[in-house]
């Protein structure tokens, strides 16, 4: 049976919710000095690594976006940046050993805030909502990735007319 429209307009407020949620739960309960942002962009770099566009790409964010962040955690020491053997014009990133140390400290804080947090739910239930927020992850990005395809010698891989004759 197909989602009912109020179903998925539910959905969407709950996930907003969360969103907001999350935000001021790390924002009250920040354990280390690195920011949310940049946590993620040292997560998706230990991850990813890598030339600076494709790590951009998986965050959805600009490259001059990602720049200010690898930036900020390159002058701490966490990052380095190293030009692509392949396109000098690119640049590859990587976590320096500081980095990895404040990544797992980032994770392990992070960790142990959510157990706390999760006390009254069992194995079961934690596992099922992960699940949950994995598939919706997935679909929601792989929806977004077919919207943003990119045209293909000037045609839309959609359709089979040039873009120029609509």
């Amino acid at each position: 049976m197909a989602v009912e429209p109020q179903t998925a307009r539910a959905l969407i407020h709950s996930v907003f919710d969360l969103q907001r949620t999350l935000r001021c739960v790390a924002h009250e309960h920040k354990s280390t000095n690195v920011g949310s942002a940049e946590a993620g962009v040292l997560r998706m770099i230990s991850e990813v690594g890598g030339r600076a566009v494709h790590i951009a790409e998986k965050l959805s964010v600009s490259a001059p976006v990602l720049s200010r962040h690898v930036a900020e955690l390159e002058e701490r020491g966490l990052v380095a940046r190293t030009p692509d053997p392949e396109d000098r014009r690119a640049q590859l990133l990587e976590l320096t050993e500081a980095g990895k140390a404040k990544l797992a400290e980032i994770e392990e804080a992070r960790t142990a805030l959510l157990l706390d947090f999760l006390a009254g739910w069992d194995e079961e239930e934690a596992a099922a909502c992960g699940d949950s927020i994995r598939r919706l992850t997935d679909t929601l990005r792989t929806a977004g990735h077919r919207a943003a395809a990119p045209l293909v010698h000037g045609r839309d891989p959609q359709k089979e007319e040039p873009l120029a004759a609509r």
